[in-house]
């Protein structure tokens, strides 16, 4: 091949494919950015301004107090006026204090006997998971059943163990949604 026809090759090898990106380029439709750029920019605009406002000092507040006596503030007056009050309303309220009278309410009694199956039964539930390596959607199910009827510890003490057996991987979660 001849040396001018070599040069041609490769200006066309080198421009062709650069030519064609730029006309490309050129000729994209609009890829619809316009709106998203507007929003970002008033986002921009909107944070600007907050941290314009947090950085101004905060406005000189001013207060004036004036003392019975019309001179100068004494910080002895305000303290003792303060004392007085206090002392006023603490023996208001030992006054007007009644006795402890009112019955107190019965202490917490043995969870229902339905609430202790339903929390024997949970366990049994995660028990059966592990021993299968499995928690699948019926089982998911069930234990929903099961969490209705036990007392909120109870509840939290079957699903802290189902969590913490999820999260070691001892079990393949085979779930349409929430584990539990």
């Amino acid at each position: 091949m001849s040396t001018p026809l070599k040069r041609l090759l490769a200006a066309s090898l080198i421009l062709g494919p650069a030519t064609g990106f730029f006309v490309g380029r050129l000729t994209a439709p609009d890829t619809g950015d316009r709106p998203l750029l507007l929003e970002l920019a008033r986002q921009r605009a909107l944070l600007e301004e907050h941290l314009a406002r947090a950085e101004a000092p905060p406005p000189e507040v001013r207060c004036a107090v004036v003392s019975p006596s019309g001179g100068t503030v004494d910080a002895q007056w305000p303290r003792a006026e303060l004392v007085q009050v206090l002392r006023d309303e603490l023996a208001r309220a030992h006054h007007t204090e009644a006795p402890d009278t009112a019955p107190r309410p019965p202490p917490p009694s043995e969870p229902p006997a339905r609430s202790l199956a339903a929390h024997q039964e949970g366990h049994q539930m995660v028990d059966r998971a592990i021993s299968a390596r499995r928690w699948t959607t019926e089982d998911a199910a069930a234990l929903r059943w099961v969490l209705a009827d036990m007392t909120a510890p109870q509840r939290a003490e079957v699903i802290r163990r189902l969590l913490a057996t999820l999260n070691s991987n001892t079990l393949d979660v085979q779930t349409q949604g929430p584990p539990f």
